[in-house]
């Protein structure tokens, strides 16, 4: 077990104002770390919304999308929810600000997770319609969430789930490609849909090793595949990709004395990897934070 202090600590930061209220998406930080004596920076992408927003780097491309479907006619987007995801805050923030309506599936427990009651608060605030269903598999809840909308709700789009956006992979692919001057050693990701993932590989997959750490437990041949085919990476038989999986389930969380805002349910899994492994990592290292803490997690 690690001692709190080898977690690490800040030496460098780089200033970063409040987020603003307004819509527009944010320029986010690199900061600089010390753990276990060596330097780590860290892209602070969980700082890439406007306040109000969820922390989490996937509201790039999610409103560009929910734009795209406006101007296709679209006027209600819904969302099939779970217990721990920060998605249907962002579906309802951005639709809020699109004047489109916003339908969240509710997922109903016995014992209602305190994140999931946060996030509720979230969407009924930004305005969004919850509906109820019966706690179970993602996937089936998907389809019927689906029939539901399809059949009471007119110029409507169920988004997938996770959020798998290829705006959001496209916006990605554009903050990496601005962090390329550097000749990074290794770079560490969490994964869950794999999206963002899919976006580093396609900017550093030519020249950099890519950890991606698995947030839930899974088949790693077909999770790295799938990231691969996302990425529409050029070079397959060039990149130096390895999905690690350290066996969490998907509500497992994991504490971790980080320096920075990590979200204990998604990037801490990373980062605990990452703290217990820097030592067979080559310099200089990228963590990319994808998402922060909300008042539930911290």
């Amino acid at each position: 077990m690690l001692k709190p202090s080898a977690w690490g600590r800040k030496t460098v930061v780089q200033s970063h104002p409040p987020r603003p209220t307004s819509t527009k998406l944010l320029d986010t930080p690199l900061e600089t770390y010390s753990v276990r004596d060596r330097v780590l920076f860290v892209k602070r992408e969980d700082l890439c919304a406007p306040e109000g927003a969820p922390p989490f780097s996937k509201i790039r491309g999610l409103y560009k999308h929910l734009s795209n479907l406006k101007c296709a006619g679209i006027e209600t987007v819904g969302y099939t929810e779970t217990s721990i995801s920060m998605a249907g805050w962002g579906v309802a923030w951005a639709a809020k600000q699109l004047g489109m309506k916003a339908v969240i599936f509710n997922p109903v427990y016995k014992d209602t997770h305190e994140e999931l009651e946060y996030h509720r608060y979230q969407w009924e605030k930004w305005g969004a319609e919850l509906v109820d269903l019966d706690a179970g598999m993602a996937r089936v809840n998907f389809n019927i969430s689906r029939k539901i909308l399809k059949s009471e709700y007119k110029k409507s789009v169920l988004l997938p789930l996770g959020l798998p956006l290829r705006e959001t992979i496209d916006a990605t692919i554009e903050e990496a490609e601005a962090l390329k001057q550097t000749s990074w050693g290794s770079v560490v990701v969490n994964i869950g849909s794999g999206t963002i993932c899919s976006g580093l590989l396609n900017a550093f997959g030519d020249i950099t090793p890519i950890y991606g750490i698995m947030g839930r437990t899974g088949n790693v041949g077909d999770k790295k595949m799938k990231i691969i085919s996302h990425s529409q990476v050029l070079y397959f038989g060039a990149i130096n990709f390895q999905v690690i999986d350290p066996g969490y389930e998907y509500t497992d969380s994991v504490e971790v004395d980080a320096p920075f805002p990590c979200n204990k349910y998604y990037d801490a899994k990373a980062y605990k990897w990452l703290v217990e492994n820097i030592h067979l990592l080559r310099g200089p290292i990228l963590f990319w934070n994808i998402g922060s803490d909300t008042p539930t997690n911290k």
